[in-house]
């Protein structure tokens, strides 16, 4: 899917997720288990359906999916996640790896419609997953666009780079902390001088 199929458009987006051969599925993430619902853009045929991140857990879900792509006769399926937290990437960089459609979806619009809710605004994983759910039913979601693969890894290693530069500060902090140890005479020289012009001394 590319942008351009369904654009920056409410009711283009809307017009993708009411495909006849799509099944909806909004995700709630956890750090143990993740919680599921699934249904069409009319009707809600599964609102609770819980799984671990382990193969027996990832087998019930795709199991559960497969019963319901039958059941409504639909071909494929679109899911929906809010990125919220640190544990959505992990989730989402999986789903992704084994040829699921992930969106996303406003952590404030999932926020709104949970405490729209008759049962209370409480914050349950199966009402996440259902927030989620109706959200994407209604097209309020970033759809998946395919994008270059060269595009992730050059992310990584961004990533990579971030980190050891942030590496490289923190032994140049803890080498100047331990400098009055090691040369209390150079030490007491470069005390006055900003910290790249005595690195560079």
């Amino acid at each position: 899917m590319r942008l351009h199929e369904y654009g920056r458009n409410p009711d283009q987006r809307k017009a993708s997720v009411n495909h006849p051969d799509l099944l909806l599925v909004g995700v709630a993430v956890s750090q143990a288990t993740p919680h599921a619902c699934m249904g069409t853009p009319t009707t809600m045929r599964c609102r609770k359906l819980a799984f671990t991140h382990t193969r027996d857990g990832f087998s019930r879900f795709e199991q559960a999916r497969q019963a319901h792509l039958g059941t409504n006769g639909r071909q494929r399926s679109l899911m929906a996640m809010a990125p919220s937290g640190l544990d959505w990437q992990a989730l989402y960089a999986r789903l992704k790896s084994w040829g699921y459609e992930v969106g996303l979806v406003p952590c404030q619009a999932v926020r709104h419609t949970r405490k729209t809710m008759q049962d209370g605004p409480s914050q349950t994983a199966d009402k996440e997953a259902y927030s989620v759910f109706d959200l994407l039913r209604q097209g309020q979601c970033c759809l998946p666009v395919a994008r270059d693969s060269a595009l992730p890894v050059a992310s990584r290693l961004r990533q990579r780079a971030m980190a050891w530069k942030k590496r490289v500060s923190q032994l140049r902090h803890h080498l100047q902390a331990a400098l009055h140890l090691a040369l209390p005479e150079l030490h007491a020289l470069l005390k006055d001088l900003p910290p790249p012009t005595a690195w560079r001394f």
